[in-house]
């Protein structure tokens, strides 16, 4: 398959690897729109995408029936303003949305599983987790969040230990390169910052760029949702999952850290607890979920995105 200009190392080998997934599967081939010179579009078939009837039809870009179920409901019941772009969804093998379904679907179905592995993830904090659900914020365009329309991929709502209602709000990348220009800047988001007390003097000069940006705001974000005057929540914490081979998330975050007042040059670590900023690999995450669940799916999801390798 062709090298798409703007990939990097990664999501190259991740588009061919989703091209050759879909092809050892007989997927028939799909199109995206190309941008021409003119200004038109064109329909420009790439490994990366199924056809679209097909694709409709059949579902495959999600791998068990009950992950399909899960998204139909996710798209059945979506919030105002959910970015959650269905032709893209069904579509695009390569895209992050629908491996956030892949990776947290089934637990979503599964919660004492879910309680059972999170409570590995972050020892002593996760009683029992309520739901998980796709796409989500409590304050979608609300100036008393974050000002934006910014939601968290995956949202786990947990009992504490202490007996207090928690949240994980998850980002989920796969291929992407943070290259993308930043949102319009808002001074919530410096309010935001200077309020929490966790941010260096003057770094807002570097979070408001990318390709710190968007980590900025998924994470203050998180911090709107634990400060807000009428929250549920009496702790809760973002955490940035992608793999460890895609070197610009991991870049990123490194950067984004050293942002932290906790963050210690020599050691290059920073206080998670404190911050409420946890980075994961899904690697990781996913050999660590293979520990206690020995399901058909996820053993598909390592051999579609990793060609069966972690």
């Amino acid at each position: 398959m062709k090298k798409v200009k703007g990939d990097t190392e990664f999501s190259a080998w991740a588009r061919e690897q989703q091209n050759s997934w879909r092809i050892e599967c007989k997927f028939p081939i799909g199109t995206y729109k190309q941008k021409q010179k003119d200004g038109t579009c064109k329909d420009v078939e790439l490994g990366n995408y199924i056809e679209k009837t097909f694709a409709f039809d059949k579902q495959y870009n999600f791998l068990s029936d009950n992950i399909r179920s899960v998204v139909a409901n996710a798209l059945k019941t979506k919030e105002k303003g959910a970015k959650i772009l269905k032709t893209r969804l069904y579509t695009n093998l390569l895209s992050s949305q629908p491996l956030a379904f892949n990776l947290f679907a089934e637990l979503s179905l599964n919660l004492d599983l879910a309680t059972e592995f999170l409570n590995g993830q972050f020892p002593n904090r996760i009683k029992s987790v309520q739901k998980i659900i796709f796409e989500h914020s409590d304050g979608r365009g609300d100036c008393s969040y974050t000002c934006d329309h910014s939601a968290f991929d995956v949202f786990i709502e947990y009992i504490s230990y202490t007996g207090h209602i928690g949240f994980i709000g998850i980002e989920v990348k796969y291929a992407e390169s943070l290259n993308d220009a930043p949102a319009k800047y808002k001074t919530r988001y410096a309010e935001l910052t200077n309020d929490s007390g966790l941010f260096k003097q003057n770094s807002i000069q570097y979070l408001k760029e990318k390709p710190l940006e968007q980590i900025w705001r998924d994470h203050l974000l998180s911090i709107s949702h634990i400060r807000h005057e009428n929250t549920k929540y009496a702790e809760g914490f973002f955490v940035y999952l992608f793999p460890k081979k895609n070197q610009q998330c991991q870049d990123a975050v490194s950067k984004y850290t050293e942002q932290f007042i906790s963050f210690d040059d020599a050691t290059t670590k920073y206080n998670e607890h404190k911050t409420g900023f946890y980075i994961k690999h899904i690697e990781t995450f996913v050999s660590d979920l293979q520990q206690i669940c020995k399901e058909k799916w996820l053993k598909d999801f390592i051999c579609r995105y990793f060609n069966g390798c972690i």
